[in-house]
């Protein structure tokens, strides 16, 4: 079974909150990590916002 936008969306929002997942749900938990895993390779890149074009 695939996550509905609406699901992902209040996982994504979990995830970048600083929420824990209150779900047992292996699929929503698979999510929940590569979304976490994300933001940490973005920190430490150094990508965070919008580059300055001036």
């Amino acid at each position: 079974m695939t996550l509905s936008p609406h699901r992902k969306h209040k996982i994504y929002v979990a995830a970048t909150m600083g929420y824990a997942l209150g779900s047992e749900d292996p699929e929503e938990i698979a999510y929940f990590k590569q979304i976490k895993e994300e933001m940490k390779q973005d920190r430490e890149k150094g990508n965070l916002g919008i580059s300055r074009s001036d």
